[in-house]
């Protein structure tokens, strides 16, 4: 698990024509899926990197992008990034070559820690945080927004899984992220402190230390990824 420092499908046909959400300035490579007709809405996965913890901003900044999408039909299911929690772990394996299984399994323990972090920096949110998938109703019914603390979904998915996620340094929220994403068929939103440049794919953005290493690869049955960075004082969105 490091920290949030940071096959590609195009979104394509009628998706030129669906209006962003407010506040949200398209680039030439932003696009919107169109709302699907079940009256349940989309699912959207937002990861909110742990670089965007400490900043001041991001309590507004995420009240306003959870209120456009709420306003598209969405129902958002969020992931923190480990930020310095995951940082502390990565040291301590070097000085006491913990190794990268046990590593990973202490810096997903960490994940929990960052979602009740963002849940007491953001009160009026109106955030639950949640270590079951089968949750998610209850906080939406309510008009509350989930936060998966996912080391429980971690092991199923470990269990289940032909393709489960590797125990390594190149596994971090992102990819974690993109198999919630999977396992639920929903868009995946990755909330950045960096800007992607123009015409990046995700192999590239990997390379760049965007996304983790290990991005390109578990998200590759992901037709939509969303990339924003949420510190910009305008909101471009881009897709991978």
């Amino acid at each position: 698990m490091s920290p949030d420092a940071n096959p590609n499908s195009q979104p394509a046909g009628d998706r030129d024509h669906q209006p962003l959400p407010p506040g949200v300035r398209p680039t030439a490579r932003a696009r919107v899926v169109p709302t699907p007709p079940s009256s349940l809405g989309r699912l959207t996965v937002l990861k909110v990197g742990g670089s965007l913890l400490d900043w001041p901003e991001l309590p507004e900044r995420l009240e306003r992008l959870l209120e456009d999408l709420r306003r598209r039909g969405d129902r958002v299911v969020v992931l923190v990034g480990g930020a310095a929690v995951a940082d502390w772990v990565r040291a301590l394996d070097r000085i006491h070559r913990l190794g990268e299984s046990r590593s990973h399994h202490l810096a997903i323990r960490a994940l929990e820690f960052t979602s009740h972090v963002l849940a007491a920096l953001a009160p009026r949110l109106g955030l639950d945080v949640i270590d079951n998938l089968d949750d998610c109703d209850e906080s939406w019914l309510a008009g509350r927004v989930p936060i998966l603390s996912p080391r429980l979904l971690l092991d199923q998915d470990e269990q289940e899984s032909p393709v489960p996620l590797e125990h390594s340094w190149d596994v971090t929220t992102d990819s974690i992220a993109a198999r919630v994403a999977f396992r639920l068929k929903a868009e995946l939103w990755l909330l950045k402190s960096t800007d992607l440049p123009e015409g990046v794919d995700r192999f590239e953005a990997a390379c760049l230390g965007l996304v983790d290493p290990a991005f390109p690869m578990v998200a590759q049955p992901l037709e939509t990824v969303v990339y924003l960075n949420l510190r910009a004082p305008k909101l471009d969105v881009r897709f991978l």
